[in-house]
């Protein structure tokens, strides 16, 4: 059980895991998502805007029983008391859990801005969080130089780790050698020892790769030369996961302006492979094979266990009904389940139980962050076989 006192952390995988797996005892949560840009307009419309989303969460819940009803208002109204503690300080956005039933207070701050909503659920409502996490991978970037390197970790948009290295220069002198032999000898000294100090920077990046935490994105910096140079000496496993690389003059870096150079780099990685992959699930789809698209095939897929990736457009929460006795889940809001006959709760986002009931199968959930034909159907779903689109039920 979550009971956190209402202490502020910051996101990250295991907050996510750990809110998932907290049990509930059929008590509602309240999961509320504030955005906190920090401009004087949205910061000046915060108080308001979360009046507005718990009255709505309020008018929302009017048909749970007695006693969940009693643990709805009694969030509302603890929100309400704590609506002056909301600004900019605590991140780009926000993310407030709690039950009273249950006894789950926890509050999120988040790397980056969020679409205000509240929702009241028997479980935390957590696919904003999850397409978060995904967005913000741990990424290194590695500036090069001739003789050094600065190597740096980001996770959730902040500095995590920094070093440097640096191996030995060879200065240049004036030799009048026969034939300028001396100094042919010293170029081709310096051009080793730089080659030796690219086999270093990639040893590092490996050693760091395969290290715990390790890296989900690899981008280099500086100039082309030394780019290029670090380049070749990159292990396989490390160059599978490079995503770009950018130029920039180590001498007048800092760590802010490498972050924002590698946030370009990394977003334009992630709209092509975003793109890519949703192409793959389209071109499957209509060439009849495993996979299917929309909430109602992809229900029918996920009811079979059949789902081996699920691809989600990130946007607006979707109604539907579940099961919470078989897990069978529904686009449609019907009242009773048709494979056990339990009476079927509605539930705020459909997505989000979908998300679910793929993981406990096995299969993983991925968030399509960029606007793309996976808007259109809001969902689709890479399979591990080929179904007939017929619910048997």
């Amino acid at each position: 059980m979550v009971v956190d006192s209402g202490e502020v952390t910051v996101l990250d995988q295991g907050s996510i895991d750990r809110l998932r797996e907290t049990p509930t005892g059929g008590f509602p949560v309240l999961s509320l998502y504030v955005n906190l840009e920090p401009s004087p307009e949205s910061l000046r419309t915060v108080p308001a805007r979360i009046k507005d989303l718990l009255a709505q969460a309020d008018e929302e819940s009017a048909t749970w029983p007695r006693a969940q009803r009693i643990s709805i208002r009694a969030d509302i109204q603890s929100l309400l008391s704590d609506v002056g503690r909301f600004g900019s300080d605590l991140g780009r956005s926000v993310a407030v859990f709690r039950s009273d039933g249950a006894g789950i207070d926890e509050q999120l701050t988040l790397p980056g801005p969020v679409r205000d909503r509240a929702v009241v659920d028997t479980v935390a409502y957590l696919r904003p969080l999850e397409a978060m996490v995904e967005h913000y991978q741990r990424f290194c970037v590695a500036v090069v130089g001739r003789r050094f390197a600065s190597i740096f970790r980001f996770l959730m948009g902040e500095l995590e780790t920094w070093e440097e290295m640096r191996d030995e220069e060879v200065r240049k002198a004036n030799f009048g050698g026969f034939s300028g032999y001396d100094e042919q000898r010293v170029r081709a000294r310096s051009d080793e020892v730089v080659a030796r100090h690219y086999r270093h920077v990639g040893s590092r990046l490996a050693d760091l790769r395969r290290s715990d935490g390790g890296f989900d994105l690899l981008i280099l910096g500086g100039s082309d030369a030394h780019i290029a140079g670090a380049l070749e000496e990159l292990p396989p496993d490390v160059s599978e996961v490079l995503a770009g690389s950018f130029t920039i003059d180590p001498g007048t870096m800092t760590p802010a302006t490498v972050l924002a150079h590698a946030t370009d780099v990394a977003k334009v990685w992630e709209s092509e492979n975003d793109q890519q992959l949703v192409a793959e699930l389209f071109d499957t789809a209509a060439s009849g094979g495993a996979a299917v698209l929309g909430l109602e095939g992809v229900c029918i897929a996920a009811n079979r266990r059949a789902v081996d990736v699920l691809f989600v457009q990130v946007g607006h929460a979707v109604p539907g009904s579940t099961c919470t006795e078989c897990g069978w889940v529904s686009c449609r809001m019907e009242s009773d389940c048709s494979v056990c006959g339990s009476v079927l709760s509605r539930v705020p986002d459909l997505v989000d139980r979908l998300g679910e009931s793929v993981r406990s199968a096995g299969g993983t959930v991925r968030h399509i962050l960029s606007e793309g034909p996976l808007a259109e159907v809001e969902v689709g779903a890479r399979l591990r076989y080929s179904i007939p689109m017929v619910d048997p039920t």
